[in-house]
């Protein structure tokens, strides 16, 4: 079959990311402030990247034998047997006026990803059908005929979770055709998404999507089978960069420290971002990640108020331990970035200065404030339903107030926004260490560079 994944976004000046937030997608418009618009740029120039489970996908049905292509755009001059259109909630309303034009054009369309499992609805009523669930599952087996697809109901579902080292490496090539995905945070040249686990057990779980598609048992991807994936792509398309994308890295200690064991036992040099919890992270399993080539780690901090961090049952370290784990990190040689919300049930403006106080305190080489957000399939949606305050789904960004707060008005939490990316990034200390950190930097690139040659 030929198939195309269509892959759409709308037209805006900040960038978009499907695969981030369990991919539902977060769209990075942080606020109206000067340091804000600079992070925009910096961010948009930085990282692009789609979806693994569609790079899963496409990896499953090439090995099946189907020609497969991957657009941003629609050539309804082009035809193809099947269209398959990842969902997400940064881009719902685009997504649904892209199937209405397929389906106006005689199209078969399935939908795939969270956020169409678990908000179906909408996709169906434009004329797709739905993958309820991992679409790459659905697809290992995919034996079907041109003709078999009038034959799909219209929700997929129930379908075989094959162990995730029986699934073929992702079609990272298709992408590549394309562009080259890149995570300039890591390191220059292509950069590309993987992972060594799916599911998540932990409590937030509340809010969380990750758990709505992957579910909350922890499945593993066996630590030769990762290093066989990096490997691969290093060979074949010259990557040495690479994101892990499960919802928190270091959840089994012994799994994480195998893996970064096997990449060091490879003698393979790559660098790697993974996200982690700081519950998980002990002095002797830094310095064996860092070891293995991760230098960059997102933490989630949410909360300088323990109490507001409770409340909202957020799994977390203490205070004093997020702040001296993330200084032994930096000090290893282990970027931090550290990840704050505004706007969970009990903050305040009150409470959230002093949260952007804290981030100063603690003074990761990036921090990141973004707007608590109750997202549709979660268990808190029923809650904040019907306080919404916003028509469009593609309003729900992480930067926007999409609800009504009993304790914050809309353009008061674009001012706290503003006034923490102010605070943070031009506050001297920061700026300090930033600028001795470059100079770090280019000091070691000269010493390899220098190394490489004398060889």
């Amino acid at each position: 079959m030929n198939i195309l994944i269509l892959d759409v976004y709308p037209k805006t000046t900040y960038r978009i990311s499907k695969d981030q937030n369990g991919a539902y997608g977060t769209a990075n418009n942080y606020c109206d402030g000067f340091v804000a618009q600079i992070l925009k740029r910096i961010v948009k120039k930085s990282i692009d990247f789609p979806q693994l489970f569609v790079v899963q996908t496409c990896g499953e049905l090439m090995n099946l034998g189907h020609e497969v292509d991957y657009s941003t755009e629609l050539d309804l001059n082009k035809d193809y047997d099947l269209y398959i259109l990842p969902s997400s909630i940064v881009c719902h309303e685009t997504e649904l006026e892209y199937v209405k034009l397929l389906k106006k054009n005689n199209k078969k369309i399935i939908v795939i990803g969270p956020f169409a499992t678990s908000n179906f609805q909408p996709y169906l009523n434009a004329g797709a059908h739905v993958i309820k669930g991992e679409p790459e599952m659905f697809f290992h087996k995919f034996d079907k005929t041109v003709n078999d697809l009038n034959d799909l109901p219209a929700i997929i579902e129930n379908f075989t979770i094959f162990p995730l080292d029986e699934l073929n490496f992702p079609g990272w090539e298709i992408i590549f055709k394309k562009y080259t995905p890149q995570m300039k945070f890591i390191g220059r040249g292509a950069a590309i998404t993987i992972n060594s686990s799916r599911g998540c057990p932990y409590s937030c779980q509340y809010y969380c999507v990750y758990p709505l598609q992957q579910g909350r048992k922890l499945r593993l991807k066996s630590p030769k089978r990762v290093v066989e994936e990096m490997i691969y792509f290093k060979k074949n398309l010259n990557v040495s960069n690479f994101l892990f994308r499960d919802p928190v890295f270091s959840l089994d200690k012994n799994h994480t420290e195998a893996i970064c064991k096997e990449i060091i036992k490879s003698k393979f040099k790559f660098k790697i971002c993974v996200e982690v919890h700081l519950k998980n992270i002990d002095e002797n399993l830094a310095k064996i990640m860092k070891e293995s080539g991760i230098n960059l780690m997102y933490v989630g901090i949410e909360s300088g108020d323990e109490e507001v961090r409770d409340d909202a049952n957020r799994t977390s370290e203490s205070n004093f331990n997020q702040v001296t784990k993330v200084k032994f990190l930096e000090k290893l040689g282990i970027k931090v970035k550290a990840m704050y919300i505004l706007g969970l049930p009990k903050d305040t403006s009150h409470t959230f200065k002093q949260t952007v106080k804290y981030a100063k305190k603690i003074k990761s080489s990036y921090a990141q404030f973004s707007v608590f957000t109750p997202y549709p399939g979660t268990p808190i949606y029923k809650e904040y339903k019907d306080k919404i305050n916003v028509k469009y789904f593609e309003n729900f960004t992480q930067w926007e107030l999409v609800f009504d707060h009993p304790n914050f008005k809309t353009r008061e939490v674009t001012d706290l926004l503003n006034y923490a990316y102010k605070e943070y990034y031009l506050n001297p200390k920061w700026i300090i260490k930033f600028i001795l950190d470059r100079i770090k930097n280019i000091y070691e690139g000269i010493n390899n560079r220098l190394f490489r040659f004398s060889r």
